[in-house]
């Protein structure tokens, strides 16, 4: 029996598991992130979870770290440029957000509606937070800002971004790009 529950096809895959979980939590919230539903999503028995994790708390925390793992090198890779040329790197920042290839706002949006149910969430989502708005901070440096002016633009900088999607406000790519020039000169004090 275990030889054949050990075939990928019977049981699945640790990445398929938590693919399917990442869609349950965008699409339904956390109360959904269940090993059945789960199970029934990859067609796939129940107990082939087990396989992977040892319980639903593991699978939440795998799903939790990987957020903040992936979210936060995102940013990083920003500040890997060579030169630290503030300008620039506030450039690929807006990237990012507006883009949105790499940065799912839907994900960081389903982590922060989980953060409003669980302590342990909610600090972890602090951290990622405050990691963040550091390494936004440091752009700002790099723009020539010093202290509190950096900081500050850093947490108005963020503030706004999470803000635009915790409202929900929907526009075109174009339209991000049309305004840009205007929210640059508001959130750094400098034309772009």
């Amino acid at each position: 029996m275990r030889t054949k529950a050990a075939d990928p096809a019977v049981r699945g895959s640790l990445e398929g598991w938590l693919d399917a979980a990442y869609d349950s939590l965008i699409e339904s919230g956390v109360d959904s992130v269940r090993i059945v539903p789960l199970s029934e999503r990859l067609n796939l028995s129940r107990t082939s979870f087990y396989w992977f994790f040892e319980s639903r708390e593991q699978l939440l925390d795998a799903l939790l770290s990987y957020w903040s793992d992936t979210s936060t090198r995102l940013f990083e890779r920003i500040l890997q440029s060579p030169g630290h040329n503030g300008r620039a790197e506030y450039r690929a920042l807006i990237e990012l957000w507006i883009g949105e290839d790499e940065y799912d706002p839907k994900w960081d949006g389903a982590v922060r509606d989980w953060a409003r149910t669980s302590a342990a969430v909610l600090k972890r989502v602090q951290a990622v937070d405050e990691q963040r708005i550091a390494m936004i901070e440091r752009i700002f440096l790099d723009m020539g800002y010093k202290g509190k002016d950096a900081h500050v633009r850093a947490r108005v900088t963020y503030y706004h971004q999470v803000g635009y999607y915790a409202l929900g406000v929907r526009e075109s790519r174009k339209q991000r790009l049309e305004l840009l020039p205007y929210y640059e000169r508001v959130l750094t004090g400098q034309e772009l």
